[in-house]
Formats: C-alpha cells, sequence, structure tokens
C-alpha cells in the first residue's frame, strides 16, 4: 500500500521510520497512538503500519487504543483505524473489544446511532461474520432495537447497516430476530431491499429452525412473490416440503397464494402435485392434507358461484 505524501510529512514531523522508530516512540509514551489516531494523517498512518501484520505493532497500537475503543470508533478519522485494529487482532484481542463494548454498558447502542460510529460498527459485523464472537453485536442491536428505531438519526443509520448485512444476519440466530423486526415495521422501500437480497436464500432458510420464521413473515407480507418465485424454480422444493421447518413454510406459501388470488395456480401447487407419492411420509404428510382441503374448499365456492 503505498504512503500518502500527507502522511509521510506526518511521519517525517514525528521524526519516525517505518515501522521501526514507529515502536520506540509509541513505547515511550501513552499518549502518542491516541494523538495520532485522532488526526486524518496519524490515522492513515496507524492503518498502513497495521497493513504490515506485524503483531508488535498491532498489539502496540491495541494496547494504546483500547480503553478509549468507543472514542476511536466515534471520532471523524477513527473508523477506518477501528477497522483495520479489528482486522490485525486475535480472537483473545477482539473478546476483549466486545466485552469493553457491551459489559456493562451497550456502547454498540451509542456507536450505531452516531454518525461516525455506525460505520464502525458496520465494519464490526464484517470482521466477526465467521466468528461467534458476531452474537455480541447482534444481542447488543437486538437488546436496543425498540430505542434505536425511535431515535431520530440512529434508526436510519440501523436500518441502512442491518440491510447491507442482511444475507448474514438472516442465518444468525440473534441477527435473524432483528430482521424479522425491521421487517415488521413494515417500511416498504426498507422490505423490498431485504427482500430482494435474500434471493436466492429462501429455499435454506426455510429448513432451519429460526430463519423458517423469517421466510413465513416475508410470504405474508410483500415478500410472497420472491419466495415463492424461488420455490417454483428450485429443485429442493420437495424436500423443502418434506423438511421438519420446511413444511411449515410450504403450508404458509399454499395458504397466502390461496388467500391472494383465490386459487392454487400460481403456487408451488403444480410442481408439489408432481410428486404426492413422494410426499405420503413424514412431514410431508402434511403439505398433501392441506393441498387436498384447499382444493376442496376452491371446488367448492366453484360449485357455489
Amino acid at each position: 500500500m503505498p504512503i500518502n505524501p500527507n502522511t509521510m510529512a506526518c511521519m517525517d514531523f514525528l521524526g519516525i521510520d517505518f515501522p521501526g522508530e514507529f515502536m520506540n516512540l509509541a513505547s515511550s509514551n501513552n499518549n502518542n497512538i491516541i494523538t495520532m489516531a485522532m488526526s486524518e494523517d496519524g490515522s492513515e498512518f496507524l492503518q498502513i503500519l497495521l497493513s504490515s501484520r506485524d503483531s508488535r505493532i498491532s498489539n502496540l497500537i491495541f494496547t494504546r487504543v483500547f480503553e478509549l475503543i468507543l472514542e476511536l470508533m466515534t471520532h471523524q478519522f477513527g473508523p477506518y483505524l477501528f477497522q483495520k485494529l479489528v482486522e490485525s487482532v486475535d480472537e483473545n484481542r477482539l473478546l476483549m473489544i466486545m466485552e469493553k463494548l457491551t459489559i456493562p454498558e451497550n456502547h454498540i447502542y451509542h456507536a450505531s446511532v452516531h454518525k461516525y460510529g455506525s460505520f464502525s460498527v458496520k465494519k464490526l459485523i464484517t470482521a466477526l461474520k465467521r466468528s461467534p464472537l458476531i452474537s455480541y453485536v447482534t444481542n447488543a442491536l437486538s437488546n436496543k432495537f425498540e430505542k434505536l428505531m425511535t431515535h431520530p438519526t440512529g434508526r436510519d443509520q440501523l436500518l441502512n447497516m442491518i440491510c447491507d448485512n442482511v444475507r448474514f444476519l438472516a442465518q444468525d440466530p440473534t441477527g435473524n430476530y432483528v430482521v424479522q423486526c425491521v421487517i415488521g415495521l413494515g417500511n416498504p422501500a426498507i422490505n423490498d431491499r431485504i427482500f430482494n437480497l435474500l434471493e436466492e436464500l429462501y429455499v435454506k432458510l426455510s429448513m432451519a429452525k429460526t430463519e423458517s420464521h423469517l421466510v413465513e413473515q416475508c410470504l405474508q407480507l410483500s415478500g410472497m412473490n420472491w419466495v415463492i418465485s424461488e420455490f417454483i424454480g428450485s429443485d429442493e422444493l420437495v424436500m423443502v416440503a418434506k423438511d421438519r421447518y420446511g413444511n411449515y413454510v410450504v403450508q404458509t406459501a399454499l395458504k397466502e397464494s390461496k388467500k391472494r388470488d383465490g386459487t392454487l395456480d400460481a403456487s408451488p401447487v403444480v410442481k408439489l402435485e408432481e410428486y404426492m407419492g413422494c410426499l405420503q411420509g413424514g412431514h410431508g404428510r402434511n403439505i398433501v392434507t392441506l393441498l387436498k382441503s384447499l382444493q376442496q374448499l376452491i371446488f367448492e365456492v366453484v360449485l357455489l358461484g
């Protein structure tokens, strides 16, 4: 990564060689790194140092900024440095950061409603996607969800943050609950964005305990077309129908199709009818029973009409 000329000037002004002299300077004064982190060129310089993947440097920077981690997240020049830091430290250091941000006070909430802090939280989610530590973030957001939704600036920032990470959050037990809460707000623009971003995940989500509730919620709202379209085009529809959780999703799809159109022509029923024999056992029997019931109801309505 090339060093910006302004950053070079900052290093020259401080009398720092890259990266050797930095260790001596930072070790001699606890305030040096904090001062640098809160300036544009100093922040960029620290990011470059962290990019070197030198554990001595990342550990030293971590030690100096740890007590002021929230201030770093919410400072004008802090989010990109914070991002580099969480990408550079090990799992133990990340745990320390998460505990600092959530115990005893929910600093994740405070960062989420801040102009720069919300960017830091978004980067934190990205960095922790493959770590069990992500539960700290999702729990913090779910616990303060109602408060965040009534905050004058936090609401829009959080909604955009959730949309940006919805494919990941939808597959996390706590994050899934957060997504359900957002959809429940009934914001058409946000919901359409979420339904579109979840495309090609509906089949997978339908066969998971918590995630299946999210798909049912989509079916009951304006996300029905996305789900039905994916079901009809999927080779795994029968698998979903026979699944212990998926069969409830398919039942909801059939019922909601009937409510909307008055028929089952536009629903996955045509595809399911081809495999009625395969559905006779296990959870698939629920689908067979419902199909017969709905078809009988439609037949009676036609006769009465």
